[in-house]
Formats: structure tokens, C-alpha cells, sequence
């Protein structure tokens, strides 16, 4: 037995998934404060905050990315069950 798509539901899914994307920015650039701010110099702090910053920094970029993509598709599939069922 097939069970149909509550459009409501999967909007706020897609709700919570923006949400999520934006509380790891969040979390992300917290931390990334601490980083720069500890006291710590020479070489090895610099390479630390670079690889932090950039390599880290572009997976939250892409994870929050992803979530908006995600959040939109449910967006549009909510919408598109709506229309089906008018």
C-alpha cells in the first residue's frame, strides 16, 4: 500500500533542514573564532588556521549549500503534490 505525501510535513522537513545548514555555519564560525583568537604563534599555528579555515570551511560551505538545495526540492515537491491533489 502507497501512502501519499503530506505537503505540510515535508515543508517543515525542509524547514528544519535550512535550519540545521545554518546552525552549522553558526557553530562553524564560533569555533573558528576561537581558533584565530587562541594564543598561539609561529608556523604550525598559521598552517592549523589555514587548513581550518579553508578546507574546513569549504565543507560548511558545501554542507549548507546542500541543505538549501535539499530545503528547495522539498519546497517544490510539497508544491508539486498540492497541484496534484487540487
Amino acid at each position: 500500500m502507497k501512502k501519499g505525501m503530506t505537503p505540510e510535513s515535508v515543508e517543515q522537513m525542509g524547514t528544519q533542514i535550512t535550519t540545521a545548514g545554518e546552525q552549522t555555519q553558526q557553530i562553524f564560525t564560533q569555533v573558528q573564532s576561537r581558533v584565530t583568537d587562541f594564543d598561539w604563534t609561529g608556523e604550525d599555528r598559521d598552517r592549523f588556521v589555514s587548513e581550518f579555515e579553508g578546507e574546513l570551511g569549504q565543507l560548511v560551505q558545501q554542507i549548507v549549500q546542500q541543505a538549501g538545495d535539499f530545503a528547495d526540492r522539498a519546497s517544490r515537491n510539497a508544491a508539486g503534490q498540492r497541484d496534484a491533489s487540487a
